[in-house]
């Protein structure tokens, strides 16, 4: 009987050998997985801060564009307006005159 419970035992120990075995496979496996998955998880957030960075970028540019243009048009504006309140210097006395004469000539003729 000694012999049969000897056999019994040591298969037992054998199987836990064997479970323990598989449950350290299986915690090895984890452990690989959780890795891979940071290093995955640690590629995608690096590509999508370099793509958000790159359209921050972009938007920048965009922004300092809009800003040399709008500094363009304001430029543009103000010679304009300067072209034209130089004209109307130069042309008001004229005018002035011209309406002071059809005035008087319509006075006259009354």
């Amino acid at each position: 009987m000694s012999a049969s419970n000897s056999q019994g035992i040591h298969t037992l120990l054998e199987a836990e050998k064997e479970a323990s075995s598989i449950v350290e496979q299986a915690r090895a496996y984890r452990v690989k997985r959780l890795r891979d998955a940071r290093t995955e998880a640690a590629k995608d957030i690096s590509e999508l801060q370099a793509r958000k960075n790159s359209e921050l970028a972009d938007i920048q540019q965009k922004s300092v564009n809009q800003t040399e243009l709008t500094e363009s048009i304001q430029r543009d504006t103000d010679e304009k307006l300067a072209a034209i309140r130089s004209q109307f210097e130069q042309s008001k006395q004229q005018a002035v005159a011209k309406l002071v004469e059809a005035v008087s000539s319509a006075s006259a003729g009354q």
